[in-house]
């Protein structure tokens, strides 16, 4: 899984997100999910099963000062989870 990895864009270009060409890969499911979410500055949100972060990147680009905190089993995903959060912030 070295380098079998792909970088898309979600929100117009505002996320560059990095994930596994193969498997799950995140795609407009996360933005509508992240959409959805009724949260205001300063609450916490989990995300479980957060896959590489898309839902949660998403959400706090519309929403800024939230406590998000993700859970994912799959190691690589949530690898790059903390790499894409390092990244964009």
């Amino acid at each position: 899984m070295v380098n079998d990895f792909s970088i898309d864009e979600f929100l117009g270009g505002r996320l560059k997100i990095k994930q596994p060409l193969r498997g799950y890969r995140a795609g407009v499911d996360p933005v509508l999910l992240a959409a959805s979410v009724n949260a205001y500055e300063g609450e916490d949100i989990l995300d479980l099963g957060c896959g590489v972060g898309v839902a949660s990147l998403c959400l706090s680009q519309r929403v800024s000062g939230l406590n998000i905190y993700g859970i994912e089993i799959q190691s690589d995903y949530a690898a790059l989870a903390i790499l894409l959060i390092c990244l964009n912030f």
